[in-house]
């Protein structure tokens, strides 16, 4: 009779740690989606401003900030879901890592 006392009582712990743990991940892995939801949305807003700066504004990069930009890149890549950012990517490896020069520039 105590046997199966004790066995009920070890179960229903046991039970409860096992639901306490199961509640704990649970949160835990919601909470790690949304710091990965919202670090692709910085790495995406970045990369986007990079884009409007460097390929539509200034029409090349820097070394520097090409540098940075793949570093964001890559880690926008490994957290998943790359979708318009590789095209935006492509075009701002295009870009030469020096300003153009101006055609009135010529003779000096």
């Amino acid at each position: 009779m105590i046997e199966s006392t004790v066995q009920t009582v070890i179960n229903i712990i046991a039970g409860a740690v096992i639901s306490y743990l199961f509640a704990l991940y649970r949160a835990k892995k919601k909470e790690n989606n949304a710091l990965k939801a919202g670090l692709q949305a910085l790495l995406r807003d970045r990369i986007i401003q990079a884009y409007n700066h460097y390929v539509q504004d200034k029409g090349w990069i820097p070394i520097y900030a090409k540098e940075s930009i793949d570093a964001c890149y890559r880690s926008y890549e490994a957290l998943g879901d790359n979708g318009v950012i590789d095209n935006l990517m492509e075009q701002i490896n295009e870009l030469q890592n020096y300003p153009p020069k101006n055609r009135g520039d010529e003779n000096a």
